[in-house]
């Protein structure tokens, strides 16, 4: 997607998520033993985002984190709220009094992806300065932080579903447009925003050129074996990619007249034919060109 593509301002993404709370004074160090990331510098309001791994290093959840006070908000993939919980229950030790609370339902993930989000939130009053990578800011019952995605600005919001209608109307009286699932999805995998369809069992996070939410040197977490051994042998094997193509094509394991396979994760039409995520062997993604049956030819662009 070239920035001609994009809104002119922003338009407003309503992202499907989980959402656990922890709470507890050992709440860090929990996380810390549980997920890829140093958790135990966390600040009020800071942000930070990595993985739940099992403990063959595959994903099961991916984790954005806001730190209020002595809770711990987990905004992580659609439907995988119940799984997380459990998975990190189970971590708890006897001694530890830590609490894992259900929030799904209770707060929205929003996200504005434009040409001037910037120009949105300061009609609201935010100064765009005060919103960084790192930390979370405050606006009413609203917390926004900054992202980006292929060189694009984008602004995470996270809110209670009950103001979700009256801050979306706000962000609309300030030049946003509200975005249907179809250009939700076409963003998304133009843009190359994981979720859920990629962030998964199925995958490691190198699978995934995510390795920056791994932190190999905090310690013990399930999964950080097989992320060392992987590590000490170089450069992945597998990448995450873009396919264009003139026709539809399916998600799921795709066999290569030449011998392989390909794994589709998504795929949304455009006035061209279509355009696809999928993992594959770099070694692909580095020919910038894929035979698929039947004689059709994907370009293939790297994330």
């Amino acid at each position: 997607m070239s920035r001609t593509d994009l809104h002119g301002i922003a338009e407003v993404m309503s992202l499907p998520c989980s959402v656990s709370v922890l709470k507890g004074r050992l709440s860090l160090e929990h996380l810390n033993r549980s997920l890829t990331v140093d958790t135990t510098g966390m600040l009020d309001k800071s942000r930070l985002d990595g993985f739940l791994c099992n403990a063959n290093g595959r994903i099961l959840d991916k984790l954005m984190m806001c730190r209020l006070e002595d809770e711990m908000i987990l905004v992580g993939n659609f439907a995988s709220g119940k799984t997380t919980r459990e998975t990190l229950i189970r971590g708890v030790a006897w001694n530890e009094e830590i609490t894992v609370m259900d929030g799904d339902g209770a707060i929205a993930h929003l996200r504005l992806v434009g040409d001037a989000p910037d120009r949105c939130i300061a009609g609201l009053g935010i100064d765009p300065d005060d919103v960084t990578t790192d930390n979370w800011t405050e606006y009413g019952s609203a917390l926004l932080s900054r992202s980006g995605f292929n060189g694009v600005s984008a602004i995470d919001i996270l809110i209670p579903t009950t103001d979700q209608a009256v801050f979306t109307v706000l962000l609309e009286e300030n030049g946003a447009v509200v975005v249907d699932a179809d250009r939700r999805e076409l963003m998304r995998i133009e843009l190359g925003m994981l979720d859920h369809r990629e962030m998964n069992e199925s995958f490691l996070p190198m699978d995934l050129g995510l390795e920056k939410l791994v932190d190999l040197a905090k310690g013990c977490y399930p999964g950080q074996e097989v992320h060392a051994r992987l590590d000490s042998r170089g450069s992945p094997i597998r990448g995450i990619a873009k396919l264009r193509l003139a026709s539809e094509i399916g998600t799921g394991r795709l066999k290569l007249p030449r011998g392989g396979s390909i794994i589709v994760t998504a795929s949304a039409s455009t006035p061209q034919g279509t355009v696809a995520l999928a993992v594959m062997p770099l070694r692909l993604i580095e020919e910038g060109e894929l035979e698929l049956d039947g004689g059709l030819v994907a370009e293939v662009q790297s994330l």
